[in-house]
């Protein structure tokens, strides 16, 4: 038991005290409760190689949880009362408990008690079997994972092999290449002599990108026979919390402290890549691993329609506890004023009191005799119908995508009709509506900007660039005469001439990365342009990329990285000659296209190796240097700071901070002073700076800080206290560390600006155009700049050209209730047919405010603004926009996104949909549902959403209609029984008539049926409105469904009753006939609703039909006649007289003739959009008409004539179109479902 306890924190706020105590719980006094040794002080002290030591204290204090993991819900010995506790949960079968506890007091119903138990416990059973096995999936999963093997140092340096499940916190591992961690480690030393190693990260966020981890120098060089003596090293960290990538701890060692931080850190589930092996201390096991912490378990979400069906749900328990408290009444004043009058009740006391008694024994029978109101097989009927919808969304083709070879995938069963009902899409930008593809465009340095015109630059194409191999450089002397950018001046071809005799330049990085490689830029760093070289080498420095060498290009490196945008710099700076060869501990390696005195010398020197062939050897430029540069500090880019910055030590020996980040951060931290950033400077920034922007490219400022070195040694000292200590009540480890880098992070040179582009996704144009056909708002929630987002909203079609654009920016209350008032006014006076809203993160911040909550909405929720853009938005403004809007409004959201950062909004949402990216699989990992590419929402909601929607509101409203059809018989009954309690079918029947004769050709429609295809669905997108509305399943079509079900039923009863009675002697007979005239009624009934017919389905309601009649020919026999002895020979005598089929065959017509009546009176006088598509399906003429009618602007407008032209601007004689002559009456209906 103790292994599935989690006894940490889940803040990691604590005090300097480690020693102090936790607060005791009232469980502790349990063994299976009671703490850990190990985990009852704030902070947990790890000593190296514990488990083996042989001291009694060590151990007793030194025990934490043991690395076994189990994911499962249930145990053995617990599932039963688990699962059932759980089923309980639900309001139908709590209901229906309460029936079978009844049903089973005696004397209280006449129903015998398997009529209600059989339904009960086969939903129960159903239900618990899936469950089980579900968790017998993640069971053997868990027992494959605890079982694998792994090496572990044993004092004296010899290593032992454990299973996973084996590990204690304290051992030492050795991890070998391609192979999973076991547990959450501290890196103590590697195969690579700096203390290096790779590590791959998909299993924990599915970026497949190579990561690299540093084990601290102090402990590289350790032997592991120093590693494995016990007690060599202690670690002091704080508890486990789920924090993937926050870390805080300390290693002791010969008298002396080293901090430890994220990078020294190995998460189980990562796999080790590059590196041949690693030695690393176990910190965190089992389910205190970061993994685990962060798997949440499966989600609970009921879907719009559920919550529908569950308020009609009441309301039949009012309509029939009102129906039982009649037949309760009825049947005391029977007993007391007509019960004596008939012998066969043989009632003596006809008292008041007896008959009150009576009654009161009959109110529970009646309620058990009506609980047919309510379809209990209608819950596993959903789950296993939804169950099918998940599995035909995982099989589309539709939604597979070459690139990763995948498929969408339905992480929830719960919510398919709900992809049918979406009214609100949040999104985000980068990665969801773009590619996440980075590549470097254009860029302004000092004001002068480079890469600006298509024909003056270099873009990276076959004619141009080499590109297969061969040694990636290109011919700057051809490039030259092709025409190449300047600085925007008349000088272009004089100063080009002046290039140096270069023949080549070569070139590192994947050429994908960079659409820019200018020849005025590269003339500028070999002229010595001071701020050229000082930007282009800021680019190369300022990052954590890695060098990895290129298996396709020898002598070549490519560049590897977490961020895509760094490495989309580096490769800039690489195709301008400074190019980023390697990167060892602290220690950057460059190679300069111009010479200098620091790296001839070390040029030089490398002639000898690079002669030779010695590891590390690349060809350098004939002019260039190679320089190599001091990394002395890293403050690593946050969502918080929205910067990242190095400090770096250059050979000349100056100290200079090289930082970059969001425009709007860096522009507050920069100098103020004119000398160093001069007015002229800031204009021509901003201008370029708007430009880019608009052009939709994702824009960050560069600057850069000289430092003295007494500045920094007493900057450094605070900043390295900082990085040592532990989280107090004030600030965590890292606020600490912000604090003091923002020290340093300000009064600094803006060196340029850098301009990347994040290209559309395929599709994404085409797919907010039907989405907003659909009927569907969208909302775009980005981080990034507010002109950016909204030029690639206009780039993709989600902000139309001629919409009115209304910006809310004001940052304090006043002034956003003030811009929003304004705004107000604006959208109430526009002749415009749409608008679009930009709000900063900022505006957002107070504006979601309770002064401002309701105008803002108010605003947001205009009917002519069709887009909503908030931009600089954090993760946590994400999510609180979705619940907002989802509990203010009352609408259905959906919303989706491709990054750590959208997994708070993709949890807000009604539905979750992650788009697996290259910013990882969190966001997949987290939804509801998993696809590739943003396009794929057409094909999930418009598709597979509007048919499951259809599908499931008939299914529900069809079990509903047979149910109630079934209960009045029985309330018919009361009234020609003398208002017992008596039962008027057999317990069986009642049984069998939800599980066998009318479950099958509902479950097959419901997975199978398509009142419209595929093609039709994405032609005629407004056919989601439909759902979105909540048109097929709402309050009023229940209860017609309700009303036909009580009609129906009324006249089988009607006409199947009394006419059995003048014919049978038995009312046993009488009920027969009966059931199996619903029976009959119930089938036709389905196959007039079915749409779509596939041999399956046919054959399914035929054989239903015919198997029911074996059935009952048997149980009305011999093999019956120990269940239901009254029963005997009934069914040879119904099935001997004509009139019972001439009633049966009468009936079934007439519920065909009246469907087909309601039917065709619709389809003439009131069509729906889908029964004017159905009737275009094979007329292509009326098609395009439809489709004119529908997406002509004018058409809106105009009269009937309109219409009768037809697309290709081209009068048709004689047929005047849909509108015109053959369907006038359909005018006001399209024009309205246009509108």
């Amino acid at each position: 038991p103790k292994s599935g306890r989690r006894t940490m924190a889940e803040d990691t706020s604590h005090s300097e005290d480690d020693v102090q105590e936790t607060k005791k719980s009232c469980w502790d006094c349990l063994p299976c409760y009671r703490p850990y040794a190990g985990d009852t002080t704030k902070l947990r002290e790890i000593v190296v190689n514990a488990p083996y030591s042989q001291d009694p204290e060590l151990l007793s204090r030194h025990q934490f949880m043991d690395n076994y993991v189990a994911t499962t819900r249930y145990r053995w010995w617990n599932f039963i009362f688990k699962n059932l506790y759980e089923q309980f949960q639900k309001a139908a079968n709590f209901y229906f408990l309460i029936m079978a506890i009844i049903t089973s007091i005696p004397g209280v119903s006449t129903i015998p008690v398997y009529a209600t138990v059989t339904p009960l416990a086969f939903v129960l059973a159903v239900t618990a079997i899936k469950d089980g096995i579900d968790d017998y999936k993640r069971y053997k999963n868990d027992r494959e994972l605890n079982n694998r093997t792994v090496e572990v140092l044993v004092p004296g340096g010899d290593t032992q092999v454990l299973k996973w499940d084996q590990l204690q916190v304290g051992h030492v591992v050795k991890v070998k290449q391609d192979t999973n961690f076991p547990a959450d480690l501290i890196l103590l030393s590697s195969s690579e002599e700096n203390g290096e190693c790779g590590i791959q990260t998909a299993n924990l966020d599915g970026e497949t990108n190579l990561k690299i981890r540093q084990a601290l120098k102090e402990t590289v060089s350790l032997s592991p026979e120093h590693i494995a003596k016990v007690g060599s090293m202690t670690v002091k960290c704080e508890r486990p919390h789920p924090q993937l990538y926050g870390f805080e701890g300390q290693l002791f060692m010969d008298d002396a402290h080293y901090a430890l931080n994220p990078s020294h850190m190995l998460l189980r589930g990562a796999m080790l890549k590059e590196t041949k092996f690693v030695y690393a201390l176990v910190i965190y096991t089992g389910n205190q691993t970061k993994v685990m912490l962060n798997n949440d378990p499966p989600r609970f979400k009921q879907s719009h329609m559920d919550k529908v069906m569950n308020k009609q749900l009441y309301l039949i328990f009012i309509l029939q506890f009102c129906i039982v408290f009649t037949c309760t009444v009825l049947s005391g004043w029977f007993y007391v004023n007509r019960a004596g009058k008939h012998w066969y009740f043989r009632i003596e006391d006809t008292s008041v009191a007896a008959g009150t008694q009576d009654a009161v024994t009959n109110f529970f029978a009646f309620y058990v005799l009506l609980s047919v109101m309510v379809p209990i097989s209608l819950i596993v009927s959903m789950e296993l119908v939804r169950l099918g919808q998940a599995v035909l969304i995982n099989v589309d083709n539709r939604m597979y995508d070459s690139e990763d070879g995948k498929l969408a995938a339905a992480r929830s069963t719960t919510l398919s009709e709900e992809l049918g009902q979406i009214q609100y899409i949040f999104s985000d930008k980068t990665g969801t509506l773009t590619s996440n593809q980075m590549a470097f465009e254009k860029c302004s340095i000092s004001g002068v900007m480079y890469g600006g015109t298509e024909k003056d630059t270099i873009g990276v194409n076959d004619s141009k660039r080499n590109k297969s191999g061969g040694d990636g450089s290109f011919d700057l002397k051809s490039q030259h005469k092709d025409g190449l950018l300047t600085e925007a001046d008349r000088s272009h071809e004089r100063r080009a001439t002046r290039i140096p005799d270069m023949s080549t330049i070569d070139v590192d990085g994947d050429p994908r990365f960079c659409n820019m490689s200018d020849p005025a830029l590269l003339f500028k760093l070999l002229e010595g342009d001071e701020a050229a070289r000082s930007y282009v080498l800021a680019l190369a420095l300022c990052h954590t990329v890695s060098a990895v060498t290129d298996i396709t290009r020898p002598g070549k490196v490519i560049y590897q990285g977490e961020s895509t945008d760094e490495i989309a710099l580096v490769t800039m700076a690489s195709f301008h000659g400074v190019r980023f060869v390697s990167r060892e501990r602290d220690v950057v390696t460059l190679v300069l296209p111009w010479v200098t005195q620091e790296g001839q010398q070390q040029h030089n020197d490398s002639k000898g190796a690079a002669a030779s062939g010695g590891p590390g050897h690349r060809r350098s430029n004939t002019m260039g240097s190679r320089v190599q540069f001091k990394i002395l500090q890293i403050m690593a880019f946050s969502s918080d700071r929205k910067r990242m910055a190095v400090i770096v030590q250059y050979p000349d020996g100056s100290i200079r901070v090289l930082i970059k980040g969001a425009d709007d951060v860096m522009e507050r931290r920069a100098s103020k002073d004119p000398q160093v950033n001069s007015p002229d400077m800031w204009k021509t920034t901003h201008s370029h700076l708007f430009q880019f922007s608009r052009e939709g490219l994702r824009v960050m400022l560069v600057g850069e800080r000289v430092l003295d070195a007494k500045s920094y040694q007493e900057w450094s000292k605070r900043y390295a206290e900082a990085s040592e200590s532990f989280a107090d009540k004030g600030d965590s480890r890292q606020e600490k560390m912000d604090r003091i880098a923002g020290e340093i992070e300000k009064d600094f040179k803006v060196l340029g600006v850098t301009a990347i582009e994040d290209k559309l996704q395929d599709g994404v144009p085409l797919t907010l155009k039907l989405l907003k056909k659909a009927g569907i708002k969208i909302w775009v929630l980005t981080g990034d700049k507010q002109n950016t987002a909204v030029n690639i909203g206009k780039s993709c079609g989600l902000i139309g050209w001629d919409y009115q654009l209304e910006y809310l920016r004001a940052t304090t209350p006043e002034d956003v209730m003030k811009e929003l008032k304004t705004i107000k006014q604006h959208l109430e006076l526009s002749d415009k047919q749409g608008a679009a809203l930009m709000v900063t993160g900022a505006s957002l911040e107070v504006g979601l405010e309770d002064k401002t909550q309701e105008l803002l909405f108010e605003v947001m929720n205009h009917p002519i603004v069709r887009v909503v853009v908030a931009s600089r938005m954090s993760p946590k403004q994400k999510a609180r926009v979705v619940t907002l809007v989802k509990t203010k409004l009352h609408v259905v959201t959906l919303a989706v996104g491709d990054g750590a950062n959208d997994v708070s909004m993709i949890r807000a949402a009604h539905v979750g949909v992650g788009i697996r990216g290259k910013e990882g699989m969190q966001a997949a990992n987290s939804s509801d549902y998993a696809i590739s590419k943003f396009r794929f929402l057409t094909q999930l909601l418009l598709v597979h959403g509007t048919l499951s929607y259809n599908r499931n509101a008939i299914l529900i409203l069809y079990f509903f209609y047979k149910n109630i059809m079934m209960a009045v018989q029985q309330i018919y009954f009361v009234f020609v029984c003398g208002y017992s309690s008596e039962e008027v079918f057999d317990g069986y029947m009642l049984n069998t008539f939800n599980l066998c004769w009318t479950a099958l050709p509902i479950l097959l429609f419901s997975v199978f049926d398509r009142p419209a295809n595929v093609d039709e669905l994405l032609e005629f997108p407004q056919l989601y409105l439909s759902g979105l509305h909540g048109d097929l399943f709402n309050f009023r079509t229940f209860w017609i469904s309700f009303f036909e079900a009580v009609v129906h039923g009324s006249v089988v009863w009607l006409m199947t009753w009394y006419t059995a009675h003048d014919m049978f002697d038995s009312y046993w007979v009488s009920s027969v006939a009966t059931y199996t005239v619903v029976v009959l009624v119930a089938n036709t009934k389905m196959a007039m609703i079915t749409t779509t017919w596939f041999w399956f389905n046919a054959l399914i309601i035929i054989l239903t039909v015919l198997v029911y009649f074996g059935f009952i020919y048997l149980y009305c026999g011999p093999i019956g006649f120990s269940f239901s002895p009254w029963l005997f020979g009934v069914i040879q005598q119904v099935m001997a007289r004509p009139m019972f089929y001439l009633v049966a065959l009468w009936l079934c017509i007439s519920v065909f003739l009246q469907d087909y009546l309601v039917y065709y009176v619709q389809r003439i006088f009131n069509p729906t959009l889908l029964m004017l598509v159905q009737e275009c399906r094979n007329d292509t003429s009326k098609k395009q008409d439809l489709i004119y009618a529908l997406n002509n602007k004018s058409a809106r407008r105009k009269s009937t004539t309109t219409y009768t032209k037809a697309p290709n601007g081209r009068n048709n004689p004689g047929n005047t179109g849909m509108m015109g002559a053959k369907y006038p009456q359909h005018e006001a209906k399209l024009k309205m479902l246009a509108t």
